[in-house]
């Protein structure tokens, strides 16, 4: 591809001889696994986000185990998750033995609708994970005032949103807890998976710390209080994400930068498309997503440009095989379903030249511009 979508090679080349030198000095160390350097991660994002407790991990699916289980999430629990999400939000309630409870998604947002999930509690629901995807947050607020109505705990999936803002707070400082995801990807991409727990509620920080340590306290080794997890973070891992954190701000910012750029050229090509605009400056852009019709053709158009794009997602997860037991049918979530079929991420990295961001908004407009002719 001319223009890739995510592009490691020009997102690592900065750190090339820091990360040969992080892995040297970790692997003559002698410490590998939850020690000095996940600390001193744990630290900074402490001071970065505020939040009173943060406990590495060693991705994000993994977090959301933990959280859940320290929140009580078992067999005959009900947790709401939305029907539009990554997989992990409803797979790590139904390894736990509990029910996932789909709930549709804003139509202009798709993230998870606040009046479907009012609809949708059970007198077995306890949780609730409001999801953040893409560059987009939930209506944390509305979700919040529902969750409290119905005494129900709010895990906060803000796994791609390290550094937004919503009503002057850190995206995962909303619910009882959060997490933000260092996998490669991601903003913060790490070498190698890891993610991070937040949260200022005490029991949750001590359940989850011991969780991710095969039910360990910390202080005693190999007396363990419960049955836990292997879910710990590598030390080279954490070692690289405190060295990237500190430009961190900056890599957000040239983000917004693109997405801008984005943002101002594809909105004149509404109703063809549609992007989510608002909030532009408090965002944390991880995937450039709009709604788009003639969505495939458009894809397809553009990978003969040589410019590579991803579908997220190509399904809602309830109408998928994995979650083919529970019974729905297609309408049973007519926002989301929507969503998979006009979808589709344009290439955004913080190393990508505006050039190239310039010849993907040029191949969509020609793209519009060519169906136009034939109509």
């Amino acid at each position: 591809m001319t223009i890739p979508f995510f592009n490691y090679a020009a997102r690592y080349a900065e750190d090339r001889q820091k990360i040969k030198d992080i892995v040297y000095e970790v692997g003559t160390s002698d410490n590998f696994i939850l020690k000095e350097r996940v600390a001193e991660f744990e630290q900074a994002i402490r001071s970065y986000t505020g939040a009173q407790h943060v406990i590495a991990v060693a991705n994000g699916t993994t977090a959301l185990t933990i959280l859940l289980k320290a929140m009580g999430v078992g067999p005959g629990v009900d947790v709401l998750t939305p029907a539009f999400s990554f997989i992990s939000t409803a797979s790590t309630i139904v390894l736990l033995g509990a029910n996932p409870i789909f709930v549709d998604v804003n139509p202009l947002t798709g993230m998870l609708d606040p009046e479907d999930l009012e609809r949708k509690i059970t007198p077995s629901s306890k949780v609730v994970i409001p999801t953040h995807l893409f560059s987009v947050m939930a209506d944390m607020k509305s979700i919040r005032e529902i969750a409290d109505r119905y005494g129900l705990r709010v895990l906060e999936d803000s796994a791609v949103s390290l550094g937004a803002i919503q009503d002057g707070q850190q995206a995962g400082r909303l619910g009882d807890a959060g997490l933000y995801s260092f996998f490669p990807a991601k903003p913060l991409g790490g070498i190698g998976d890891g993610a991070v727990i937040v949260t200022d509620d005490d029991e949750l920080a001590r359940i989850s710390r011991m969780l991710r340590n095969h039910g360990q306290d910390g202080i005693t080794r190999f007396y363990h209080h419960f049955v836990g997890y292997n879910h710990r973070m590598d030390e080279v891992v954490a070692a690289y994400l405190t060295h990237k954190l500190s430009r961190f701000d900056d890599l957000l910012h040239r983000r917004r930068q693109i997405a801008a750029q984005y943002n101002a050229a594809l909105h004149a090509l509404s109703p063809d498309v549609y992007v989510v605009t608002e909030n532009h400056d408090s965002r944390a852009y991880y995937t450039y997503v709009m709604q788009a019709e003639r969505r495939d053709e458009l894809q397809l158009y553009l990978k003969e440009q040589g410019i590579e794009t991803q579908i997220y997602y190509p399904s809602v997860l309830p109408l998928q095989p994995a979650f083919a037991g529970i019974g729905h049918e297609a309408g049973d979530f007519p926002h989301g379903e929507t969503f998979t079929q006009k979808s589709i991420a344009l290439p955004l990295y913080a190393e990508m030249p505006d050039e190239h961001v310039q010849q993907v908004i040029a191949a969509v407009s020609d793209f519009y511009a060519k169906v136009k002719l034939h109509v």
